[in-house]
């Protein structure tokens, strides 16, 4: 899908033009920076790699800032290039973590620190699967949608991974600009790798509700949520969003989407599980 190279480390030269784009972190700071090329894009993490992506996103490559380590670029690109890519392609990409419910799955959307990981976890560590933790790629068929498998990890903050994982589950190396933990797939933590059939999707609220609430969503209210965590490389490119309008709209209207509330507590989350899996097969 995408021709991926990591050159030799450069430092990162000064850019005089401004970007036409920016990712900003929870605390205000610049976390990427998108610029035009004459061949495309380059997106910049400060302090961290730039990443040239051609203009049809087929090929990608990253240029580490020296010292910092190939997991921490392994990382940037799985997770931020990967479906900014896809959608220059014209596959739609989303803010997502996937789990598997009886013979379909289920996709968990939201902002970060919404629960979307931690949720998908719990899932995984009980009984059912995770196709991909925060990156949804989707697929259209005739009739519905399917969740395509990511990578096999999960990242955690350590307050979830040392509620819900047991100790012995394998991680991968730690990355330089996050603190969570990257826990892989095995024994404990259960991984789908087929494609399945998306049954429903839960759009996660902060309301904090003491009670577990799952809500129907209006078409717009679907529309929005779908939209609301969309990836997409060019936001200036006036057919690419065209088009992107287009897909979500379908992907919006092709699967059940409901509105999901519940307080963030961890003894609750298997009655979590329950209402979300009884939920499905009712409605999804």
């Amino acid at each position: 899908m995408i021709d991926y190279q990591e050159k030799s480390a450069r430092p990162q030269a000064a850019i005089t033009k401004p970007p036409f784009q920016c990712y900003e972190d929870a605390d205000g700071s610049t976390w990427t920076e998108f610029f035009r090329t004459n061949d495309g894009y380059l997106l910049r993490f400060p302090q961290l790699a730039d990443f040239e992506v051609s203009q049809d996103g087929n090929v990608v490559t990253a240029y580490p800032v020296p010292g910092v380590d190939a997991a921490t670029v392994e990382h940037l690109y799985i997770n931020q290039l990967v479906p900014l890519a896809l959608s220059r392609q014209g596959r739609p990409a989303f803010h997502a973590s996937v789990v598997t419910v009886d013979d379909g799955a289920v996709a968990f959307l939201g902002r970060t620190g919404a629960g979307k990981s931690t949720l998908a976890a719990s899932f995984a560590l009980n009984g059912a699967a995770f196709l991909t933790d925060d990156a949804l790629l989707v697929e259209e068929a005739s009739g519905c949608c399917l969740a395509v498998p990511s990578h096999a990890s999960i990242r955690l903050w350590d307050d979830s991974r040392d509620e819900l994982v047991d100790e012995r589950a394998p991680r991968a190396g730690p990355v330089s600009y996050s603190d969570k933990s990257r826990l892989l797939a095995g024994e404990a933590l259960n991984y789908c790798s087929e494609t399945k059939r998306l049954l429903a999707a839960f759009v996660l609220d902060q309301e904090d509700n003491a009670s577990i609430q799952i809500t129907p969503m209006s078409g717009l209210q679907r529309y929005m949520g779908w939209l609301g965590n969309s990836f997409l490389l060019d936001i200036e490119d006036h057919d690419l969003l065209a088009q992107h309008f287009e897909w979500t709209h379908r992907v919006s209207d092709a699967v059940p989407t409901f509105g999901l509330d519940y307080r963030r507590n961890y003894g609750i989350l298997p009655d979590v599980r329950a209402a979300i899996i009884d939920h499905v097969r009712k409605h999804g």
